[in-house]
């Protein structure tokens, strides 16, 4: 299954926008309020019969009009809906299979959790999936559906499917960090327990960022347990992976890889994320890049990039931030202020000024910058 494109019109901030979308990896990025959340939403409403959506008609206009195309069929949704609970649509029709699809939302939290006893697999269906869709993966059976898996890995039952999903989630431990590894799960408390380099702690103990990617990653392996029968490899997994924000609460360090793990690990899936990072952007290939942006009229656009077979992974994160993301400027508000003093003393010959200027800037820049020798230049240039 796969979204071919989508086209929004006066729905939240989108005014009009039309995209296509590749079969594989899709990476929709660009400042707040583009519409990032908006493209999920909408598309994720093209499978759900529920009403628990954050999309609106726009302000200036009396409805909104969205269609998702999937496998040539077309999902067509006209929305009224303003005010905070009017009904969320007055006509659709939902296409393609809602148990391909994954949402994986924004807020990825994952608390400590007592389990009293291992847990069976969720039931579902089609129609229960539909509406519970649009609140996205949860964090809550994660545990359960892990320590269900390797409490039972031994008997002989598993199908080949879920003996290779089982050790992929195993490997998950240890995608961020080689010192981090699954360690066991506790019989007397039914808890999974993780190695690391300061010794052993519960799962729930890991880092933010740590289970961020884990609430990513394992919450999908799950997910295509849950929703499919027979089990399917995750490698086999041919529906679509939705994930707002996928860069939030992780290490810039570790984004890359995560986007690495989800092309590896899920490799037959169509992919569409979101993020802000310029180091998720570094690590993608120009084709997979979906950039927003705003008009000279303050209306949201895809943005044309650069077109190189290699991407930007020779760019600097400044020169993706403007070239890309479309970032003005990537410095201080302040240094911006103190450098225009000093070139406002410069071209006013004031040697006082400048000078004092200069002190700032010296003390502002990073201690290898090249503009330091450039600035000294340029005040010797004014004499004593």
């Amino acid at each position: 299954m796969r979204i071919e494109t989508v086209m929004i019109e006066n729905i939240n901030g989108i005014k009009a926008l039309n995209l296509n979308f590749s079969s594989r990896m899709n990476i929709i990025c660009g400042m707040n309020g583009v519409g990032k959340s908006t493209i999920l939403e909408v598309i994720s409403q093209a499978f759900s019969y529920s009403s628990n959506s954050k999309i609106r008609r726009n302000a200036r206009a009396v409805k909104g009009v969205a269609k998702v195309v999937v496998d040539g069929e077309a999902s067509s949704l006209d929305i009224s809906a303003f005010q905070p609970h009017d009904s969320q649509r007055e006509s659709i029709r939902a296409v393609g299979e809602s148990l391909k699809l994954l949402y994986i939302k924004d807020i990825r939290s994952i608390e400590y959790q007592r389990l009293n006893g291992i847990l069976p697999d969720e039931e579902r269906t089609e129609n229960t999936y539909m509406l519970q869709l649009m609140n996205g993966v949860s964090s809550n059976t994660i545990k359960s559906w892990l320590s269900n898996r390797i409490l039972f890995e031994g008997q002989g039952r598993f199908s080949e499917a879920e003996i290779h999903n089982l050790n992929v989630a195993k490997r998950c431990f240890s995608i961020l960090d080689k010192s981090v590894e699954f360690s066991h799960l506790d019989h007397t408390r039914f808890d999974l327990m993780v190695n690391t380099s300061r010794g052993e702690i519960y799962f729930e103990y890991l880092s933010s960022g740590f289970k961020s990617v884990f609430f990513i990653l394992l919450g999908l392996i799950k997910e295509i347990e849950f929703n499919s029968y027979p089990k399917v490899k995750v490698s086999d997994f041919d529906g679509v992976i939705l994930i707002d924000e996928a860069d939030s609460h992780i290490h810039p360090y570790w984004q890359a890889p995560l986007l690495e793990a989800l092309r590896t690990i899920f490799s037959n899936a169509q992919i569409i994320i979101t993020t802000h990072s310029a180091h998720m952007i570094q690590a993608a290939e120009s084709e997979e890049l979906i950039p927003l942006g705003l008009d000279d009229n303050n209306e949201v656009i895809r943005l044309e990039t650069i077109k190189s077979e290699y991407g930007f992974k020779g760019w600097t994160v400044e020169e993706i931030l403007e070239d890309v993301m479309g970032l003005n400027e990537t410095r201080s508000n302040d240094y911006i202020n103190i450098r225009k003093d000093f070139e406002d003393a410069l071209e006013n010959e004031d040697y006082e000024k400048a000078t004092e200027a200069f002190g700032i800037l010296n003390k502002m820049l990073h201690p290898r910058s090249p503009m330091r020798k450039i600035f000294e230049i340029q005040l010797g240039s004014l004499g004593d």
